[in-house]
């Protein structure tokens, strides 16, 4: 349904995430974009009017990291698989499945996203094929074109076909946005690493990198042995020129040049490093679903990160390593994860600094920025408001806005 050009909707209560937050008001959106907010409501207006006097509204989830394209994987890999060959049976599994079922399985579980709240999604995308299907999904996006080559020899050729791709689908101001994503420092050789920055800054687009996800990847940079090599080698993109450079995930990016303003996806091993991400304006996101599947016992350093300044968003990963991919689950799971973050510091995740880490317009409500709003209707309204989303009963948002359209909600335009 195509919005009205100017609408106005009733709240009980607005957390904005700027810091300034309003009761039992209205807040009106003009061709898509927030116009204004108010506490109390005006009479006489004639303009279409969507009461939602009965909701706490926030700005729209953000799902930091996502990998849509292997939705059709849920149930099909086991917890518990090392590393490695986790990979190896993510490759198999879906290359095996028919490219409708893929499609089908994308399209099913962006709504689960959709109803559970997110309105802006960063997505990790291997196959440029799936763009047309992106294109159909109701969310504003942040689509990393993940990019994975070890072989030094195929660095320029690989490059050059990414940048064809952001050159061909460069939508400036549009509702889906371009960035890279070398898959991770054991996956990329170090001259990839660093066309993808030079053409990721060209571009200014943001560059995105799973980065010291589990403890073989620095075993591997370090010595050069282990099972991600011997992944590479079964793959058949073992390069034998490769000197192993002796330094931590981080360190490494650092040497490379490429570490200033990254994405960083997991950030589990870091040890000493969480100043250096800070300096190096690096942003985090923190898989909580994924971190529970796979039961790691070591995981991102959040309140470390969040102390320094660092941006740290939450993503969903895929239903390869995820039960699900309900983001309201996420929060509830990251809470557990995270027991020293208050439940406002993990809506901030959820909100502002997913949008911070991806570089985007959104997680927050303010005059100017998109109509981005998610919903929730309060039974008791004298109830502290962050803790309406973590009810533990609760599966869905009651109202989900984007750019101004609604794509989710139970309640019905009516005339004030």
């Amino acid at each position: 349904m195509t919005p009205p050009a100017r609408l106005r909707i009733l709240f009980a209560r607005l957390v904005t995430m700027t810091g300034e937050d309003f009761e039992r008001g209205e807040l009106w959106v003009r061709d898509g974009r927030v116009d204004r907010i108010q506490s109390g409501v005006t009479e006489g207006h004639a303009e279409p009017t969507l009461d939602l006097s009965d909701h706490l509204l926030l700005p729209g989830f953000v799902n930091a990291h996502s990998h849509m394209g292997l939705s059709a994987l849920d149930g099909k890999l086991t917890p518990g698989t090392p590393f490695a060959d986790w990979i190896l049976d993510v490759v198999a599994a879906n290359t095996a499945l028919p490219w409708a079922e893929r499609v089908a399985a994308l399209h099913r579980e962006s709504e689960v996203l959709l109803r559970s709240g997110v309105t802006l999604l960063g997505d990790y995308l291997a196959h440029p094929e799936l763009l047309v299907e992106f294109a159909r999904l109701p969310f504003r996006q942040m689509l990393f074109l993940e990019t994975l080559g070890f072989p030094e020899e195929d660095a320029a050729a690989r490059a050059a076909r990414v940048e064809r791709l952001l050159e061909e689908h460069e939508s400036p101001g549009g509702r889906i946005r371009l960035g890279l994503a070398p898959h991770a420092p054991y996956s990329v050789s170090p001259e990839l690493f660093r066309k993808l920055k030079r053409i990721a800054a060209h571009h200014r687009c943001p560059l995105s990198c799973h980065v010291a996800e589990v403890p073989e990847e620095e075993e591997f940079l370090m010595t050069g042995s282990g099972p991600m090599r011997a992944l590479l080698e079964k793959r058949g993109v073992y390069d034998a020129n490769w000197q192993p450079p002796g330094l931590a995930p981080v360190a490494y990016l650092e040497r490379l040049g490429v570490l200033e303003g990254m994405v960083g996806v997991h950030l589990n091993h870091v040890g000493t490093d969480v100043d250096l991400l800070a300096r190096r304006n690096v942003s985090a996101v923190f898989c909580p679903g994924s971190t529970h599947w796979f039961g790691r016992p070591h995981y991102m350093p959040v309140r470390q990160l969040v102390d320094r300044g660092v941006p740290v968003a939450l993503g969903t990963d895929s239903l390869a390593s995820n039960a699900s991919l309900n983001f309201l689950r996420e929060l509830r799971l990251a809470e557990t994860l995270l027991p020293d973050l208050s439940r406002t510091e993990i809506l901030k995740m959820a909100t502002r600094w997913g949008a911070e880490a991806l570089h985007c317009e959104a997680g927050t409500v303010e005059a100017g920025r998109f109509a981005d709003l998610t919903g929730f209707r309060l039974a008791d309204k004298e109830r502290d408001w962050f803790d309406i989303p973590f009810e533990s009963q609760r599966e869905q948002a009651d109202f989900v806005m984007v750019q101004g359209n609604v794509v989710h909600t139970r309640p019905v335009f009516g005339e004030e």
